[in-house]
């Protein structure tokens, strides 16, 4: 099903709230058709030839001074619309930004958000409804980042078939899923829960032959209808979700980071190239079916340039791939501007140097197999504030 809706969370820095935007796919990131936006990227690449063509080098120097730093190409920033809601942390909480966690519940609805925060105390908010309820507390707090696999199964731990949220934490490996079933929030089950699951990937026995803690897991994928498969810089793991336990795949890497997105119509898995802070921009498609027993790392299928012609200057922090349904993605790179002189990134994160894009694609088959076409890109500055995630 094709997604209507896409929900930015913007955290302000003056009041460390967390406002929920939520912006219209076929109005902000989508044209109406393919074909218009295939021929609107044939336009806009003749237009930058052009473009390159008829300026002059100092010209391009003057223009991007005068933008503080940034590509002249960038000079219009977009507006957020109006926040849907607002969350908040008691006071004492509110300065670990990076444990303030959301998530869509699949299954509920595309409006149905998930907030938990540094204490793992839990809330959903349906935008449909406008009500908000709280659920069951998680396990642990989850970082910001956390991979998240949202599973339809049958297995031990879903006796009921319902709905399976699996959560892995980026800092330290730990595992846990949320059980829900398909019912309005209003009629809310007393027997949803969450349940600690064994932390990614295992504690690995080193040459004397003592335990030493693991790597956090950086890239996952639903692999089957039983299995997922997990990398650190160890290697690659896959758990059996049947039994609840994980095993050793290889000393390979998944070759894209945070969670793959399955697309049946392809019957591929698509995710970002590479770790965060690469300088590629490209989505790629994988075969991952034989994953869990695959001797070395699965190679890309496809792989397509979704953000050209960024500078050295901008330095990529952060992607997050969002699937729309369909084919369809939104992939949101956020960028800090880094000056040629500077060396070390952590004097350079500061408000007002963060831009962050929200590129709209579709994947579609052609004649000479799939191809990606790019729709629409937004483009956000903001004052004071800093977009927290995109779901």
């Amino acid at each position: 099903m094709l997604r209507r809706f896409l929900n930015i969370v913007v955290r302000e820095y003056d009041t460390r709230l967390y406002a929920l935007h939520r912006i219209v796919l076929s109005k902000n990131l989508f044209y109406q058709t393919t074909e218009h936006a295939a021929a609107q990227e044939a336009c806009k690449a003749e237009e930058v030839v052009k473009a390159e063509e008829a300026c002059k080098a100092e010209e391009v120097v003057k223009a991007e001074k005068k933008n503080g730093g940034w590509p002249p190409t960038f000079l219009h920033y977009d507006d957020l619309p109006r926040p849907e809601i607002f969350f908040s942390s008691r006071p004492a909480m509110m300065k670990a930004s990076n444990f303030h966690f959301f998530s869509l519940l699949p299954g509920q609805g595309e409006g149905c958000v998930m907030f938990a925060n540094p204490s793992a105390n839990v809330s959903i908010y349906d935008l449909d409804m406008q009500t908000v309820v709280a659920v069951p507390p998680a396990s642990f707090p989850k970082p910001t980042n956390s991979i998240t696999l949202p599973i339809t199964n049958h297995s031990k731990w879903s006796p009921k078939g319902e709905y399976d949220l699996y959560v892995m934490s980026t800092e330290d490996g730990s595992f846990e899923f949320f059980n829900y079933c398909r019912t309005s929030i209003s009629a809310f089950p007393n027997d949803w829960y969450w349940r600690p699951l064994p932390h990614v990937p295992p504690s690995i026995p080193d040459s004397y032959y003592t335990v030493r803690p693991a790597s956090p897991p950086f890239a996952a994928a639903v692999v089957d209808s039983s299995t997922i498969c997990a990398s650190s810089e160890e290697g690659t793991y896959a758990f059996d979700m049947s039994r609840g336990v994980w095993r050793p795949v290889g000393r390979w890497t998944l070759p894209f980071h945070g969670a793959a997105e399955y697309v049946p119509e392809f019957s591929l898995w698509f995710g970002p190239e590479g770790p965060n802070g690469s300088s590629q921009h490209r989505l790629c498609a994988f075969d991952l079916a034989s994953c869990a027993t695959a001797q070395e790392a699965p190679a890309s299928q496809h792989a397509w340039d979704y953000l050209e012609g960024l500078p050295d200057e901008w330095y990529p922090s952060l992607r997050c791939l969002v699937n729309l349904g369909l084919g369809k993605f939104c992939i949101a790179t956020r960028c800090f501007h880094r000056p040629p002189e500077e060396e070390d990134m952590e004097e350079v994160k500061v408000v007002g140097d963060e831009v962050t894009v929200l590129t709209g694609v579709e994947v579609v088959r052609g004649g000479n197999g799939l191809q990606m076409i790019k729709h629409k890109s937004l483009h956000y500055k903001l004052d004071n504030m800093g977009i927290h995630c995109v779901l």
